[in-house]
């Protein structure tokens, strides 16, 4: 009898420390950040590869079809972002607004795009800028990830970023554009 309710004990041990748990609001916010944020910059590498790819025979219509996805991208990852809402954590709010911060980032540097190709400018000079905005809003997102893995240095927000599959991937995508 003393062995079968030790048995009962070691395999009811065993069951609650062996089985899959769900993951944390943070852990689930950290992947959501970092999955949304990595599709929009596969998107925004396919679309300015595409333009890359037609080189000297890029037209004005090209660049601004170009523009155009990439804004449908960053709508996607504005809605993406915010349906991720800010993680219950001390620094919750603060991750949201630095959130905030990126999306009035990028989207102002679509409006510097946009402004370049409403101009009078050449082909040559709208390139340039969309390029360099195109690098702004790069250096951007990279800023907005690693200031959020720098929230709540000693808690689980941290460490939901560091050990998230996805924000792992993100920083494997970014370090290679980078390289």
């Amino acid at each position: 009898m003393l062995r079968a309710a030790l048995l009962a004990v070691v395999v009811l041990a065993v069951a609650g420390c062996g089985g899959d748990s769900e993951p944390s609001a943070s852990e689930e916010y950290a992947n959501k950040v970092c999955s949304s944020f990595s599709t929009w910059l596969t998107d925004v590498q396919t679309t300015v590869q595409t333009v890359t790819d037609a080189g000297l025979g890029t037209t004005k219509e090209d660049l601004q079809s170009a523009v155009d996805d990439v804004s449908t991208a960053t709508d996607t990852l504005g809605g993406d972002l915010e349906s991720a809402g800010p993680p219950d954590t001390e620094d919750g709010q603060k991750a949201a607004s630095e959130v905030e911060d990126l999306m009035s980032e990028i989207r102002d540097q679509l409006a510097t795009i946009q402004s370049a190709l409403d101009s009078n400018a050449g082909i040559l000079s709208i390139a340039t800028t969309v390029s360099t905005s195109v690098s702004t809003a790069l250096t951007d997102l990279e800023s907005t990830y690693n200031n959020l893995k720098d929230l709540d240095p000693a808690g689980e927000l941290r460490d939901a970023f560091e050990n998230s599959d996805d924000c792992n991937s993100l920083q494997d995508q970014v370090d290679k554009i980078r390289s």
